[in-house]
């Protein structure tokens, strides 16, 4: 049977049902937002997934869900090894699965044996597959804004707190910060689109159901990080971005250093995102030498100091004011 985002009736368990079929469609999966995860359920979702690269896991990991056991840390190393990055965002409760068509199955079910189904034992559960609509990204992105990638420090400190923590008969303590400080921005804080020009075409031009399903959410990225609402003209719509895109704290701090500068290389840029930026789970193909040279285009439109060329088949940024 194959599944489709037109039909909003409700698909009781088991949830793999449903999802499965709709991979096997030929529709492949972005986002798998679950708070509870075990590994063994995972392995076998993403033996179905067929090419899992694409796709990335959104997981709660509180203090209290590692040490309830209701979560598996042992997941970052499977999907490590598979190239699946994996974040944790401590205030989801949702569960979602996000397709590359702008669909998604929303859910009762955990990615866990029992709220999968895989059990003999399984949990009642039960879900419907929904169009996403601008207003749905632009929640989405908040969540995703918010949300922490796990590497080797961040494993290694959970894994401690759970080789340490007291036993649950124990009294409870105040679960720890496992997050620690985050750098100053995300990824997320550089525009998507190719430039304004082409943000303000989709905005004033809306026809969700025939644009690329990859440009509908890269559009509603950069409306929601510059907060932009709907039902604007085009002079306040141009007034609105331009003011939110010079003011946008990331922006303000780059200018800052290539006035110091006078000019920058393109890797010297792309070191300084590195450095500034975090990696959150973007849904859609995010490679920075192409954000890197997006983001020129916008400081180009809108900063009028600011020029880039190609000098010797190096691109170069250069501040041309006081």
């Amino acid at each position: 049977m194959q599944y489709d985002g037109n039909h909003s009736e409700l698909r009781w368990g088991p949830v793999f049902a449903p999802l499965e079929g709709r991979l096997r469609g030929g529709d492949p999966l972005l986002l798998v937002i679950s708070p509870f995860i075990g590994l063994e359920a995972l392995q076998r979702f993403v033996e179905k997934a067929g090419s899992p690269r694409g796709i990335k896991v959104i997981v709660r990991w509180r203090p209290e869900d590692l040490r309830n056991g209701v979560s598996d840390i042992a997941i970052f190393h499977y999907l490590a090894e598979r190239g699946i990055p994996l974040y944790v965002n401590q205030d989801i409760h949702l569960k979602l699965y996000v397709f590359e068509s702008n669909v998604a199955f929303c859910t009762s079910g955990n990615l866990t044996l029992r709220g999968f189904g895989y059990n003999e034992k399984a949990n009642i559960e039960v879900g419907c597959f929904v169009s996403l609509m601008q207003e749905d990204w632009l929640r989405l992105y908040d969540l995703i804004s918010k949300s922490r990638q796990v590497d080797e420090n961040l494993y290694s400190i959970y894994k401690q707190y759970l080789d340490t923590c007291p036993k649950a008969s124990e009294p409870p303590t105040p679960p720890p910060d496992l997050f620690g400080p985050g750098k100053a921005y995300t990824i997320s804080s550089l525009p998507a689109m190719e430039s304004p020009t082409k943000l303000a075409e989709f905005y004033f031009n809306v026809d969700m159901a025939n644009r690329p399903a990859e440009e509908v959410r890269r559009a509603a990225h950069d409306c929601a990080i510059f907060a932009i609402p709907a039902g604007l003209d085009q002079v306040t719509f141009d007034q609105r971005l331009g003011h939110s895109f010079r003011t946008t704290p990331f922006v303000v701090d780059f200018i800052a250093v290539l006035k110091g500068e006078g000019s920058l290389r393109f890797g010297a840029v792309n070191d300084w995102i590195h450095r500034k930026c975090e990696d959150v789970p973007l849904p859609y193909r995010w490679e920075i030498k192409e954000n890197t040279r997006i983001f020129y285009n916008w400081l180009q439109y809108f900063v009028p100091e600011i020029t880039w060329d190609r000098p010797n088949y190096s691109q170069v940024i250069y501040w041309q004011g006081p």
